[in-house]
């Protein structure tokens, strides 16, 4: 559901972008940035035909990165993941992958507030990419070590 933001100011206007992180009114030309906005923990702001929205989106998670340059090595493996072209498997994936390819849908220093289609492009980027330097995925380790387990435990067996 999306919700339009009406100026706090005039009571009229609606808040449009005017430059990076700048919202002005439509009507009397008050601006805000972007941290001025006061918006639930479950909200979102969103441009839709040129006005600024908040949409209520349930099922959030919140991603606490625990390195500054976490939130570039992400959003760069997003970026090899996408030109790669064989790593996300819908379309809801690939959008969800443009959208946080950029530094204003994951900040540095967090939180990332991502819904789980967000969450599950994040982990599916980051695994190819481990798998793609040869790291190997851990689940595929311990899987490969119980399976030599028990065919060895089968082939010693009288």
């Amino acid at each position: 559901m999306f919700t339009p933001i009406i100026c706090g100011t005039c009571e009229q206007g609606k808040y449009a972008p005017a430059g990076r992180d700048v919202y002005a009114c439509t009507w009397c030309g008050g601006r805000l940035a972007d941290r001025d906005f006061v918006l639930d923990p479950e909200e979102r702001l969103v441009c839709r035909d040129g006005v600024m929205h908040t949409q209520v989106i349930t099922g959030l998670y919140e991603v606490l990165p625990t390195h500054g340059v976490q939130s570039a090595y992400v959003q760069a493996t997003l970026m090899r993941a996408l030109l790669s072209q064989n790593v996300f498997t819908g379309t809801e994936q690939v959008n969800a992958a443009n959208r946080l390819k950029f530094e204003e849908a994951l900040p540095e220093r967090g939180p990332w507030i991502l819904d789980l289609t967000e969450l599950r492009t994040l982990v599916i980027a980051m695994r190819w990419r481990k798998s793609a330097a040869g790291f190997p995925d851990p689940r595929r380790v311990y899987d490969d070590a119980v399976r030599g387990l028990s065919s060895e435990a089968v082939d010693s067996a009288p």
